[in-house]
């Protein structure tokens, strides 16, 4: 991710980053609580993940969670993101449309 790309999603960033430290000091509502233990089993669960990072030299098809190491027509890149801190984000969405849009309001 360039610094464009990082300052167009500083919001995010920070805002995962500082839930990343509230629920580390038991300071998260259990609602938002809920919604990033649902979010990290997601991740645990997908193939992209490696250690703690989505990876970018795979791509996923949401569908079929079928992977490949080019693009293919229907095939998501990982994002790269640190997914302790972006799970906790409530502006993020993972790029394979697996969650987000939790705390949106409808």
């Amino acid at each position: 991710m360039d610094l464009k790309e990082i300052y167009k999603k500083r919001k995010e960033i920070i805002n995962g980053h500082m839930n990343e430290l509230y629920t580390l000091a038991g300071m998260t509502s259990k609602n938002d609580a809920e919604v990033f233990t649902i979010r990290e089993k997601i991740c645990n669960d997908c193939p992209l993940k490696i250690n703690n990072t989505c990876n970018t030299n795979l791509w996923i098809h949401p569908t079929t969670m079928e992977t490949a190491k080019m693009g293919k027509k229907g095939f998501v890149r990982g994002c790269g993101c640190r997914l302790s801190a972006k799970q906790k984000s409530k502006y993020s969405k993972c790029p394979a449309g697996f969650w987000g849009d939790e705390f949106s309001s409808k």
